[in-house]
């Protein structure tokens, strides 16, 4: 009777799955930090930030 009760057990993910894992999430924040460097760089920089700045202070 106790069997009919027990769930499945579910393996446990391997050390070379989480490493992978891992890595593809350190990739994928470079790769965003690439994007939005690259995407400031294209709106000028730090003109931008200055704007932004005096927008916020003095608007």
């Amino acid at each position: 009777m106790d069997a009919a009760n027990q769930l499945p057990q579910t393996p446990e993910p391997s050390a070379a799955a989480s490493r992978a894992w891992r890595w593809l999430q350190v990739f994928g924040l470079l790769a965003a930090g690439a994007v939005l460097g690259l995407a400031f760089a294209a709106y000028g920089g730090a003109n931008l930030l200055l704007e932004f700045t005096n927008l916020r202070y003095c608007g």
